[in-house]
């Protein structure tokens, strides 16, 4: 599982091979070797297909990090020793759910790279802890800039503060100095709002509330009966 120093995920290494034959025959019986296929894009000498065992990868991604981990792609059959990539799409087995293909991206160590990092909330809201508000969470990760060895895991909010309509916008997010966010710094990350369940149910149970009709004839039955 992916370790993490200063919230910046460290590089893990994972073996594959480079592969020659392609097409669907192949990939096959790849997958019967317990293997599958997958392309390394954005080298110089343009897209390189390779063979990875999935179980190995998946162990390095671990639960939650996903692309952002730095992968050190040692294959066999080339000059290069390793290659920096990070993983940019996954193909799962639609029923079992297993990996059938991955996609990566070599990186250079000296350029910067658009990410998307997972927002982590922690603490508990004031207003919702205290006040009975409703906590909503607007984005649940952040598109940002960075160089690769800069990739922090996750972003943290602390909501402990947060009280009934107060938010907690991009722009007063806590990155690193050399971390751009891109977003809209205006846009909320997280807001408590205030419930209001219990004052519209009251409201709505009034409106409904039948008034008594009015019987026609009442008025002039009354009044034979008195002899008017």
């Amino acid at each position: 599982m992916p370790r993490e120093k200063e919230g910046v995920m460290e590089e893990l290494i994972l073996k594959g091979q480079v592969r020659m034959q392609v097409g669907k025959g192949a990939a096959k019986k790849l997958r019967r070797q317990r293997l599958i296929p997958a392309v390394v894009y954005g080298g110089i000498s343009g897209p390189t297909a390779v063979t990875i065992n999935p179980l190995e990868m998946m162990k390095l991604l671990g639960s939650g990090a996903g692309e952002n981990v730095l992968i050190s792609l040692a294959l066999d059959g080339e000059s290069e020793q390793s290659r920096t990539v990070i993983l940019k799409a996954l193909q799962r087995d639609p029923v079992r759910g297993g990996p059938l293909h991955a996609d990566f991206l070599e990186v250079s160590m000296q350029r910067k790279i658009k990410v998307q990092i997972p927002v982590r909330l922690v603490g508990e809201a004031v207003g919702v802890k205290l006040k009975g508000g409703l906590l909503e969470q607007h984005l649940r990760e952040v598109s940002v800039e960075c160089l690769p060895g800069a990739i922090p895991s996750h972003i943290q909010v602390d909501i402990s503060h947060l009280d009934l309509g107060h938010a907690i916008h991009v722009r007063e997010l806590t990155v690193g100095e050399d971390i751009r966010v891109l977003e809209d710094p205006a846009r909320p990350v997280v807001t408590v709002l205030v419930q209001r369940v219990a004052a519209e149910g009251t409201a709505a149970v009034a409106e409904e509330k039948p008034t008594e009709p009015e019987v026609v004839g009442k008025k002039e039955a009354k009044e034979v009966k008195e002899g008017k």
